[in-house]
C-alpha cells in the first residue's frame, strides 16, 4: 500500500518526463512485487503439499494462507493452497477416524456399537468439510460411504 502512496506523490509533484520514469519505475516495482509474491505463495504452497504426502496437517501453510491477499500473479496458487487446507488437511484426520472405525469394526464385526464411532475428530473434521466448498468432492464422499459402513449407527 505505501508503495502506491508513495508513487502517487511523486506522480503529483513531477513534470512529464519524470512522471514518465516514475510510471516505469512503479511498473518494474510492481513485477518485482508480483513475483516476490508469486514465489512466496509457491513456497508455501510446496510445504503443504509435502506435509499432507508425509500425513501431518500444514498448521503453519494454512494459518498463512487464511490471511493471503489475491493477487493476479498468486490467484491460482493460493486457491489450490486453500482447497489443502480445507479438504486435504481435514481428511487427514478424517481417514484416520475411519481407519480406527474398520478396524475396530473388522475386530468385532457383531457389535451394536464402537467406542471408535464416538470420534470427535470425525465429528469436527465431518462439519469442517461439510461447511466448506469441498462438500461434494469425490475424495469426501467416498470417506463418508466408509464411515457408514464402519458406524452404521454413527451419520
Amino acid at each position: 500500500m505505501w508503495r502506491y502512496s508513495v508513487i502517487l506523490l511523486a506522480l503529483i509533484a513531477c513534470d512529464e518526463g519524470t512522471k514518465s520514469k516514475v510510471k516505469d519505475t512503479a511498473k518494474k516495482v510492481d513485477n518485482a512485487v508480483d513475483k516476490f509474491e508469486a514465489n512466496d505463495v509457491k513456497e508455501h504452497l510446496d510445504k503443504a503439499k509435502a506435509a499432507i504426502a508425509a500425513g501431518t496437517e500444514p498448521h503453519e501453510e494454512c494459518s498463512w494462507v487464511a490471511r493471503a491477499t489475491d493477487t493476479d500473479a498468486t490467484k491460482a496458487s493460493l486457491d489450490e493452497l486453500r482447497k489443502l487446507c480445507t479438504l486435504d488437511a481435514p481428511l487427514l484426520k478424517a481417514t484416520a477416524a475411519v481407519v480406527r472405525a474398520e478396524k475396530a469394526r473388522a475386530e468385532v464385526p457383531d457389535a451394536p456399537t464402537l467406542t471408535e464411532c464416538q470420534s470427535d475428530e470425525w465429528a469436527q473434521m465431518k462439519t469442517k468439510i461439510e461447511g466448506s466448498p469441498s462438500a461434494s468432492d469425490a475424495k469426501w464422499t467416498d470417506l463418508k460411504a466408509r464411515w457408514a459402513k464402519a458406524c452404521p449407527d454413527q451419520k
